[in-house]
């Protein structure tokens, strides 16, 4: 589960914790056990997507096959993936291990430094992972309008923005001594962990609209006609794309939703139903890279053995063609 509000309880102490975070702890080991499953199929996935997608190769020509465009943000997607399913499995462990100890101990596996780190190292994993996929809508529509590859400024706009976006939220958070107001200390990492999310769940759409409308414009020039071939092909591509964004929204809307409630009834939240859907994020923000196996094409492996095979056949040959100073033409 990629939720702020866990990242909040990593310093919380006896005296220091609020009545809505006690409410809101949970010290229960089916939450434990649902989060480290999901975790595990999420990273079994993501990884699983990994060997299928090699990194391909970026020619200098910028205007390169569409298939390697995607292919080689979506292998920059489930990396990121594979990252924060790898971190909620570290945590979850860890809840598991600790639930003998202290919560807040500096003996037990989970004390305040090690939640920190892990829980700022699964948000830095997701916020790129969203950003990965916006950068994957942007390219869509940028290649319907025949525009490059930018690979500079779509790392930068992943890898970057989530190293911004994570530090200034993290540093408000986990900053010692600053004597601002629970509310000020979480907001700014409210707004961090959740701009990259919304903004993805608005553009996605939109990006994908404007991108089918002028394929059926380009499609209409190239051929000079738009018969039922060419809307066979614009339909297939509406539906992968709503595909797309239907279960993005169904990883990640609980997660917008417990942001939503959580700001508005701040002083009488509604804890059975805010702990449900905890459990629904902890089941559901895994997933992201199992779902991505079905909606995204996966490119034809490589064969590195038939490859051996005929590197040894073509040795081999080489071997048996004989071997004489003075061709026989001669």
């Amino acid at each position: 589960m990629a939720d702020p509000s866990l990242q909040s309880l990593c310093c919380l102490t006896t005296s220091n914790r609020s009545q809505q975070y006690q409410l809101l702890e949970l010290h229960q080991s089916a939450y434990y056990g649902l989060s480290l499953a999901s975790a595990i199929v999420g990273f079994l996935g993501s990884v699983y997507q990994l060997n299928l997608r090699y990194a391909a190769p970026f020619p200098r020509y910028q205007y390169f096959n569409v298939g390697l465009r995607g292919n080689n943000i979506l292998f920059w997607l489930a990396l990121a993936d594979t990252f924060a399913a790898f971190g909620l499995i570290i945590r979850s462990t860890g809840w598991f291990v600790s639930q003998n100890w202290s919560t807040h101990a500096m003996s037990s596996p989970m004390n305040p430094t090690f939640c920190a780190i892990i829980s700022g190292w699964i948000q830095f994993s997701y916020t790129s992972s969203h950003l990965w996929t916006l950068v994957y809508a942007v390219d869509v529509r940028r290649i319907t309008f025949d525009q490059p590859f930018a690979a500079p400024v779509y790392h930068f706009s992943a890898w970057g923005g989530a190293i911004i976006l994570c530090t200034v939220g993290l540093t408000m958070l986990y900053f010692p001594g600053n004597g601002y107001d629970t509310f000020v200390k979480l907001l700014p990492n409210h707004v961090a962990t959740y701009l990259p999310l919304v903004s993805t769940c608005l553009a996605c759409p939109f990006l994908f609209m404007s991108a089918f409308r002028q394929a059926e414009i380009s499609l209409t020039r190239r051929y000079a006609r738009y018969t039922t071939t060419e809307r066979r092909l614009v339909e297939s591509l509406k539906l992968k794309f709503i595909l797309i964004v239907s279960v993005f929204y169904l990883c990640w809307m609980p997660n917008i939703v417990n942001g939503l409630v959580l700001w508005i009834s701040w002083y009488k939240l509604p804890v059975t139903w805010v702990l449900a859907n905890w459990y629904l994020m902890a089941l559901l923000n895994p997933l992201q890279g199992v779902f991505n196996i079905m909606l995204y094409r996966i490119p034809k492996r490589r064969q590195p053995r038939s490859q051996l095979r005929g590197w040894f056949a073509s040795v081999q040959i080489r071997k048996t063609e004989p071997q004489e100073e003075t061709p026989l033409l001669l």
